[in-house]
């Protein structure tokens, strides 16, 4: 669920999109036990500035999700990664 709501917000660079490369972000992000966002940090960038630009501003249209679930992290927040991939397909 969570990954589905940032890749929802994320703007994908269409016209580097249609170069036909296939590009990988991955991202580490924290969450608070309330939901907050307050970690949001590239730690594989893929090469290409207009992907890892397009990725990192996802943190600034994603600062909230839906609080942690009972058990989820160390109880005070959860650390999380994600891979944004961009391709042609």
């Amino acid at each position: 669920m969570l990954h589905d709501r940032l890749y929802s917000e994320w703007a994908q660079p269409t016209a580097v999109a249609s170069s036909g490369e296939k590009f990988s972000v991955l991202v580490k992000l924290r969450i608070q036990k309330d939901g907050q966002v307050t970690n949001f940090e590239v730690i594989k960038p893929s090469g290409n500035e207009t992907v890892d630009q397009s990725v990192a501003a996802v943190a600034n249209r994603v600062t909230q999700v839906d609080p942690l679930p009972a058990g989820l992290g160390n109880g005070d927040h959860y650390d999380v990664k994600i891979n944004f991939e961009l391709s042609s397909d």
